[in-house]
């Protein structure tokens, strides 16, 4: 079973007080971040729309995927301007895959987006937190959820779905967190991998959509969440939801 929001031993409090840092502190890093952007405005973070953000990274996966671009470029005073704060336009959940570096992917760069990754792009609770922070306080109004093709944490569920033991307690509490979506897909057509990875992401979106911080700032207008699967072979972004 996914993890699910961490308590909050002060109810509503605490809660309340992140977002009453969120105004304050990430209108702090836009006036202290000058970065010289390429395609972007100086203060190019927050304030960004989820939909603006969304169609710069699969404008970016395109640059990728035709002309295996690296990262876009970048000047020596946009990087000087980043240690003095960060306004990420988008998040990214995605998995610890050596194979899978968003900045790359996506042909982002330094400061560009806010990226937590775990084996599995599962949303426990200091994947949600961080996410939560990218959100409520940098102001990132996009957070993309991304599986891949020949997922080891994915295949690693289905083999101790079908009885293999886990060498270690962590690897046993990772394959219980995606375990309901191997089950979701058991006996489905189509490959079990691509299957269960696709309902592991969804189930992850569906997970943060009902986490009560980030689901106030949907409610608002100032969050979207949304799934993606990407394709090691051919580098290509396909989105879910």
């Amino acid at each position: 079973m996914l993890a699910r929001e961490m308590p909050d031993p002060d109810g509503s409090c605490c809660r309340g007080a992140f977002l009453g840092r969120a105004a304050a502190t990430g209108a702090a890093a836009l006036g202290m971040l000058v970065p010289l952007r390429i395609s972007a405005a100086p203060q190019a973070g927050a304030g960004v729309s989820a939909d603006v953000a969304l169609a710069r990274l699969m404008n970016g996966n395109h640059v990728f995927v035709e002309a295996m671009a690296g990262t876009r470029a970048q000047t020596i005073a946009e990087r000087a301007a980043l240690g003095a704060g960060q306004a990420p336009w988008a998040s990214i959940l995605t998995c610890a895959d050596s194979r899978l570096a968003p900045e790359i992917i996506f042909n982002a760069g330094l400061g560009d987006i806010f990226v937590a990754r775990v084996a599995g792009n599962v949303a426990d609770p200091a994947e949600t937190a961080s996410l939560e922070y990218g959100s409520a306080v940098l102001g990132s109004q996009l957070i993309v959820v991304m599986g891949h093709s020949s997922c080891g944490a994915v295949q690693s569920t289905i083999d101790a779905a079908s009885g293999k033991k886990m060498p270690s307690r962590d690897l046993e509490r990772l394959v219980a967190a995606i375990m309901p979506a191997v089950k979701s897909v058991s006996g489905k057509p189509g490959n079990e991998l691509v299957n269960a990875t696709k309902a592991n992401v969804l189930a992850n979106v569906y997970h943060l959509q009902a986490n009560a911080l980030l689901k106030e700032l949907g409610s608002q207008g100032k969050l979207r969440i949304v799934g993606a699967y990407y394709d090691l072979a051919s580098g290509k972004v396909s989105l879910l939801t």
